[in-house]
């Protein structure tokens, strides 16, 4: 599993999957985590799709964010990845709510503008 934030560890804010500053990876147990810098996320128009390919490399099940776009959401639905999306506040309070069923798997894209950066 992965959850996209502004920060590096579990006190970071959970961020759009094409703005996060970096991937919080848990392995099983949620105390057993690293985080990983987003590489592609200054890339315009592409920063979502191309976060989206970066993170299905990454062998992941489920992926927290707070906004994704359409592109992005087909991209690790077709990896075979659940989303769920629309999340705010830190990482570790998205992933209280995720261990115990709260969070809804997106069905539909949540942010589909544009943002230029």
């Amino acid at each position: 599993m992965a959850v996209t934030s502004r920060g590096k560890d579990l006190d970071g804010e959970i961020a759009p999957i094409a703005r996060s500053s970096y991937f919080i990876i848990f392995e099983g147990d949620p105390k057993n985590h690293h985080s990983v810098e987003n590489s592609v996320k200054k890339r315009g128009s592409e920063s979502g799709i191309k976060t989206a390919a970066e993170l299905a490399k990454e062998g992941l099940d489920i992926v927290i964010t707070g906004t994704i776009g359409p592109r992005a959401l087909k991209q690790l639905e077709a990896a075979g990845i659940k989303v769920h999306a629309g999340c705010e506040g830190k990482v570790s309070d998205v992933l209280d709510k995720c261990m115990q069923g709260k969070l809804p798997v997106c069905k539909k894209a949540t942010y589909t503008g544009y943002l230029g950066i």
